[in-house]
């Protein structure tokens, strides 16, 4: 009796674990597709006010991590494209050139994302990289919960999943490039 105990958990720990990792994978997918979302949607000019930013002071943050790109925390006056009022306390936590004037889009309380072409590019990639949480978590879901299955059945059901979020990859590129 012991031994069928045994069996079961272990039968019970293989179809949870691939489920509480696809709630992880679209918990964290989703999260930083609403942050890199919301990036983009400043770049592209979609929301915030469109300007340039003129960097006083840019500190590097995090020098260990070259990975991530130039992190820091810049502050300078943001002057709007439509004129008005210029933010002097106006900052970005990307390293910008200091003295430089750099397109940018700010949100009211003077917190500017990179704007233009370079901006798009930027949020773009890390929203489709964001992207690709899902069909890692449909992935892991099937082999959890079709794990009884015949192994075709749980391919076509991955390959419709990953087709689809594919589909919604070019379509934000496409949206995206009509954007810049």
């Amino acid at each position: 009796m012991g031994r069928d105990v045994r069996r079961a958990a272990v039968k019970t720990v293989k179809a949870v674990v691939p489920l509480a990792a696809a709630l992880a994978l679209l918990a964290v997918g989703g999260r930083a597709t609403a942050h890199a979302g919301d990036g983009l949607a400043h770049a592209t000019g979609l929301t915030g006010t469109r300007g340039v930013l003129v960097a006083d002071r840019c500190l590097r943050t995090d020098p260990h991590r070259p990975a991530l790109g130039p992190t820091g925390d810049c502050r300078g006056t943001f002057r709007p494209d439509g004129g008005g009022p210029a933010n002097e306390r106006a900052r970005t936590d990307r390293r910008i050139p200091t003295g430089e004037p750099v397109p940018v889009s700010c949100a009211a309380d003077g917190e500017c994302r990179l704007a233009g072409t370079g901006g798009v590019l930027t949020w773009l990639s890390l929203l489709l990289l964001a992207l690709a949480a899902f069909p890692a978590a449909a992935f892991a879901a099937v082999q959890g919960l079709l794990r009884h299955r015949d192994r075709s059945q749980r391919k076509r059901v991955v390959l419709g999943v990953a087709t689809v979020v594919l589909l919604v990859c070019a379509v934000a590129t496409f949206a995206g490039a009509l954007a810049a």
